[in-house]
């Protein structure tokens, strides 16, 4: 059997760890999830390097996860994806890693990343205003 598809998730400091805990509390099995933390000592060189060096290991199709668009961690997915057919969502939460768990044999269709996407925008919620609707 071949390689299976991966999530990666690229995050600041160490909290790509805790959400896969989380992970494991709610979803279960987390095994072909991974994380690589951003810390403040980390030159962008230093930071690319070790990424570079778990996608050039995964399976082409593969999924990295990032904590916040426009910051490095997504920047440096982005240019990995240069050299590697790896695909890129951004903004991390858990139920957009819990989705893309249970999803993860089709992570690399477009149909499925964006409900991926659309899971993590729909879960958050004011939720004040929720009850209020719902009171109506």
């Amino acid at each position: 059997m071949g390689k299976e598809l991966e999530i990666l998730l690229l995050t600041h400091g160490d909290w790509g760890k805790y959400i896969i805990d989380a992970g494991k509390m709610i979803v279960g099995n987390v095994d072909r999830v991974s994380q690589i933390s951003l810390n403040p000592a980390d030159t962008f060189e230093e930071f690319y390097e070790k990424v570079e060096n778990k996608v050039s290991e995964m399976k082409e199709g593969s999924l990295i996860i990032t904590d916040i668009f426009g910051g490095t961690t997504t920047n440096v997915a982005a240019k990995l994806s240069l050299s590697y057919k790896i695909n890129i969502i951004s903004g991390l939460n858990a139920p957009l890693l819990f989705e893309a768990l249970l999803n993860i044999d089709s992570i690399n269709e477009d149909s499925v990343l964006d409900s991926i996407v659309e899971e993590g925008r729909d879960s958050c919620k004011n939720i004040l205003k929720e009850l209020r609707k719902m009171t109506k």
